[in-house]
């Protein structure tokens, strides 16, 4: 049952069309790639060169996740689900930052620190559950090699750092399916970002 419009992403299954602000995801995989797709997802425009720039460097800065939260991740029973883990430390980086600046620059940076931090959590837990030492996030590396790394503490062969950056753009959003769904709907009580994508 259709629900609301949104811009942003369009699913037309008949066709087989995935549909990001205007650009068929099968065009974005060969000529982008996953961090100027989530600028296109966020800006509704692609970037030009200095945004670009801008925009991965802020991501690479904000990769780091506080060492309290990874100390924390230690006490978890090493069983748990990884999405129960997930769930509870994206909910929990509203303990840790309080962003300053207009309602649109808050945002901006909590969608930023969203992108940016959920590989770093998954891979620290992903490690921690295994009984291996943290591999800190790598600045040198795009979003794609940089979540291989720390999950593996290799840096990845160029093929495979392509492929995974190619699933990473076909799952960068999916219109309202359940959990974006969701996402809106607690975000329309005006919740914070992190409680909604939590939920």
């Amino acid at each position: 049952i259709p629900i609301a419009d949104t811009k942003i992403s369009l699913i037309d299954g008949e066709k087989g069309k995935l549909i990001y602000r205007g650009f068929d995801v099968l065009d974005l995989t060969k000529n982008s790639n996953f961090e100027e797709c989530c600028f296109l997802l966020l800006h509704d425009h692609l970037p030009n060169q200095a945004e670009f720039d801008e925009f991965t460097s802020r991501l690479k800065e904000a990769r780091t996740i506080p060492k309290q939260m990874q100390k924390n991740m230690r006490n978890w029973r090493k069983n748990a689900h990884p999405m129960d883990v997930l769930q509870a430390f994206v909910a929990a980086l509203a303990g840790y930052y309080d962003e300053k600046g207009t309602e649109k620059e808050i945002s901006h940076q909590r969608a930023i620190n969203l992108i940016a931090k959920v590989p770093t959590i998954i891979a620290s837990w992903q490690r921690i559950r295994d009984g291996l030492p943290l591999v800190d996030p790598d600045p040198t590396l795009s979003h794609a090699a940089n979540f291989l790394y720390m999950m593996t503490g290799e840096k990845p062969d160029p093929e495979v750092e392509k492929i995974f950056d190619r699933c990473l753009i076909f799952h960068a959003d999916h219109t309202f399916n359940a959990s974006t769904f969701t996402a809106w709907q607690v975000a329309s009580t005006r919740a914070h970002m992190y409680s909604a994508s939590s939920a």
